[in-house]
Formats: structure tokens, sequence, C-alpha cells
């Protein structure tokens, strides 16, 4: 009861058992989010060469300089020219190519959203949207970086996947799995920047629409995907700590959502907690709400309320709007209770 009594006493969750979380977090390594794209892309242009990148001026702020140096027959750039960048993957992908774009999530689905809806969708050919430096990843660089609206932009065109893996070692698998999707869709692919908690094995299973059970629990469903599957693992042990059994659900997928997995986690909780670094509108939360739009489970969304964030770091940012494992912790004593 006293745990529980710190735990409702936070706004955001800063005090609920900051020593454990933070003795946690530290157990586990940090690796930048561009440098491993970089890398896995630079590896599987050894294994094949069936894909193009192309860049905005982007190279070595994607973390592919190198691939270019290794291949510059396949790396064409742009210029700061993201809606003719899409064009122009579109174009190669109706040549029989596989592009793979390669830019800000800001840019990639704001300022060149018309040409992936039409250039791209509509023609429904195979080109890989990757965006960059996505939610608060490039906190520093304020609103015009700062992407919290991408994933809703981007579900919400047909023909679209849309997925967000949640560490580097995803990232990795889920380049390989996107380069290896069946059928001629174009795919979104949202990633951070800088460094992220690296927390996945490196067999861990990932197949593009199927989300990934990491923990069982009964009394509450976590279910994320990008950065936040590892607060929301810190905060299922912190919560199985003090006799809380917590389910955690990798999201990586949003679309086409895995709705089976949803529907069996829910079934089993008392109550479910949607976690993203994303608007609460349009987002992982919402397609959570759709797929149980006939349910009954009490169900909370923890994102980016509809507000512009401060600039700033990354880590502190997400803390101070409680995209933190504290604050999820906090909001499933709350929903429980």
């Amino acid at each position: 009861r006293a745990a529980k009594a710190s735990f409702m006493n936070s706004p955001h969750g800063e005090l609920a058992a900051p020593d454990r979380i933070a003795e946690r977090r530290a157990a586990y390594p940090l690796k930048a989010i561009r440098q491993q794209f970089g890398e896995s892309l630079l590896a599987l242009a050894g294994e094949r060469s069936d894909f193009i990148a192309l860049t905005a001026d982007l190279m070595h702020a994607t973390g592919i300089a190198q691939f270019g140096a290794a291949y510059p027959d396949r790396l064409i750039n742009l210029g700061v020219a993201e809606q003719n960048m899409t064009g122009v993957a579109a174009g190669l992908a109706l040549c029989g190519k596989l592009p793979v774009v390669c830019g800000y999530a800001a840019f990639t689905t704001l300022r060149a959203v018309e040409q992936a809806k039409l250039d791209c969708a509509y023609n429904n050919v195979r080109v890989i949207l990757v965006g960059q430096s996505a939610g608060l990843s490039y906190g520093v660089g304020g609103p015009s970086h700062q992407t919290y609206e991408d994933v809703a932009i981007m579900r919400a065109i047909p023909n679209m996947t849309v997925v967000a893996p949640s560490d580097a070692v995803e990232v990795d698998r889920m380049l390989r799995a996107c380069l290896d999707w069946p059928g001629s869709t174009p795919i979104y692919m949202r990633l951070g920047r800088g460094p992220e908690h690296v927390f996945n094995a490196p067999t861990a299973a990932l197949d593009v629409g199927k989300a990934v059970l990491l923990r069982e629990g009964s009394d509450i469903a976590l279910i994320a995907n990008g950065a936040m599957v590892f607060e929301a693992l810190l905060a299922a042990e912190v919560l199985a700590d003090e006799g809380i059994g917590a389910s955690v659900l990798n999201m990586h997928t949003v679309k086409p959502i895995d709705a089976e997995a949803v529907r069996a986690v829910a079934t089993r909780a008392q109550a479910l907690l949607v976690v993203e670094e994303h608007s609460v509108f349009g987002g992982l939360g919402s397609a959570v709400l759709e797929v149980l739009e006939e349910g009954h489970v009490p169900l909370r969304r923890i994102g980016i309320e509809d507000r512009y964030p401060p600039i700033g770091p990354t880590f502190e940012l997400r803390a101070s709007l409680g995209l933190s494992a504290s604050n999820i912790v906090t909001q499933a004593w709350r929903l429980l209770d």
C-alpha cells in the first residue's frame, strides 16, 4: 500500500520506484538507431543486389555514408527535395527496382505525403519509406523535426504498411523483413535517431504484421512499439515486484495490426495500457481501440497530448511528457485502482 501511494501521488511517475528503474535501465547497452540502420543497409548490400537507396542530402544524418562509399552506384542523392525523391522512388519501383528512401520522418511523411499517397500507394508499388528521427528522438530540433503525427498520416493511406521497430536488433531484422516482404505494397518504417537501449535477443523472431508477446501477466496488458517497448518492460518488472502481473506486447507493426494478439491480451487482462511516442490521436492507441471497438475492457493511452512539446534532449523530453517506465507504473496503478 505504501508503494502504491507513492505511485499514485506522482503526476508523471517521477517518484515511482526511481532507484529500481534506474538500476535495471543501466543493465542494458545503448546503440544509436541511425548507426544500426547504416550498418544493416551496408551488410545487406553485400548479400543482395536488388535494392537501391535514395536520400535527400542526408547521408551522414541517416547513417548511410559508408553504404554510399562502398556502393556509389546504388545511392542516389536527390538533394533537399523529399517530394521529388519520393516520386523518383516510385518511378524506380515501376521500372523493377527496389528503392529504400532514407530521410527524416518529418519530411518523408509531411512534406512528401502527396507523393507517398499518389505515386507510391495509389500505384501500389514496392517502395520502403524510412522515416528516421521520428517521435522525440530529434527533440533538440523542435517542432520542425519532432514527428508525432507520422503514424496517423501513413496508416490512413490505403495499401501502406506501417512498422516501428523497438531497438537496434529489431531495426536490423525489420529492414531485412521489409526487403523480403511479399507483394508490391509500399512500407513506411518508423525509426528513431540516437542511442536507445538494446534488449531484444539477436535471434528474436520478427514477422511483419505479427506482434511479439515479450512477457505474460493477467492483471494488466502493456501494448507498445518503438522505444516505448523498453519502457513497458521496465515498468512490468517494477509492477511484478509489487505483485502485479503485466504482459508486454511489442506491436512493431501498426498496420496491418495484429488484431488477434490484441484481443488475446485483452481477454486475459483486467485492463489495457497503450504506450507510444506519438500523438494520442491516430497512432497505435487509436489502432488498438479500433480493434476493441466492441469491447469493454478498461483502456488508457499514454502518448503525446494535443500540444507542441518543448525543445530539449530526447530522454528528458520523454520523461517530462510521461513517456517513461515510471509513468507507466503510475498509470497502471491508477487504471487498476
